[in-house]
């Protein structure tokens, strides 16, 4: 496996190298989390990389944004600063197509991740591109909750008596750090869920207590997940954290008990 580069000098690449690209695997941090063991759980991670060229037949450098899908199931992740020198290593290599471009960053992560990576590559001036959205349904950022906690406690969440059929509420409070760099992480925390209601004031100080927490984007959002299945035991959980962008690359996780499909949960939010 290479070096993890995160906290690390690292120069700029000058010609291709996938070598450059670091897994880390996902069972690691599932297995402390016990999740596999105790609940389903679906979902895929979309990345935005808006910092895309190559060179085309002629040597005309290219520009585009690109999206790139990883399964939830994959084997491993791609550590993300070894991803952003990954691509910066193709600004120099010739490409006789958009489409040729896509599909070697395709392999060379699918390779990496052992599963099937999806990458869609994007002119500037394609309709297509997703235009900045406001999240969807309740901000629960305007409640009047004391903060005490900065660390991760999922018994902060609590359930009220009366049960929703459909609840989608949103923060845009979450905040991280890198487990490597200690570098603050930014995201909007969404949920949409049926069963019992969960107090919106411990809903907000259980996301707030990651102010704290060190953990990669993956782990966040399925430390989340498993807590509130787990605590709340809704009968349908969907959630999702949205960072905002680093190093020209935006994560956003989703999870769900249900199946998921990708093309239904692609919009870019106005925080990216």
């Amino acid at each position: 496996m290479p070096n993890n580069p995160l906290g690390q000098v690292t120069k700029s690449p000058i010609a291709y190298d996938p070598k450059i690209l670091c897994p880390i695997p996902r069972l690691a941090v599932r297995s402390l989390l016990d999740i596999d063991k105790k609940l389903p759980i679906y979902g895929f991670d979309h990345w935005h990389a808006f910092e895309l060229s190559w060179l085309n037949r002629t040597r005309k450098p290219q520009v585009a944004i690109g999206e790139i899908f990883f399964d939830s199931k994959s084997e491993n992740i791609v550590e993300s600063k070894s991803l952003k020198l990954y691509l910066n290593s193709l600004n120099q290599k010739q490409f006789s197509t958009g489409d040729e471009f896509s599909e070697m960053i395709a392999r060379d992560l699918g390779e990496l991740t052992h599963s099937e990576v999806k990458v869609t590559v994007r002119s500037l001036d394609d309709p297509a591109i997703d235009v900045a959205q406001a999240p969807c349904g309740h901000s629960i950022d305007g409640i009047d909750q004391d903060i005490t906690v900065f660390l991760p406690d999922p018994g902060l969440l609590v359930l009220e008596r009366e049960m929703v059929k459909h609840e989608q509420l949103y923060s845009n409070l979450f905040k991280s750090n890198c487990p490597m760099t200690g570098q603050p992480d930014w995201a909007t925390f969404t949920i949409s869920y049926s069963g019992h209601r969960i107090a919106q004031g411990s809903l907000l100080a259980y996301i707030c207590s990651y102010r704290s927490h060190q953990g990669y984007h993956e782990e966040c959002v399925e430390r989340i997940y498993r807590d509130i299945m787990l605590h709340c035991q809704p009968d349908e959980l969907l959630i999702s954290l949205n960072f905002l962008r680093r190093g020209g690359l935006d994560i956003n996780c989703y999870r769900s008990s249900s199946p998921l499909k990708s093309g239904k949960l692609t919009c870019r939010l106005v925080r990216q």
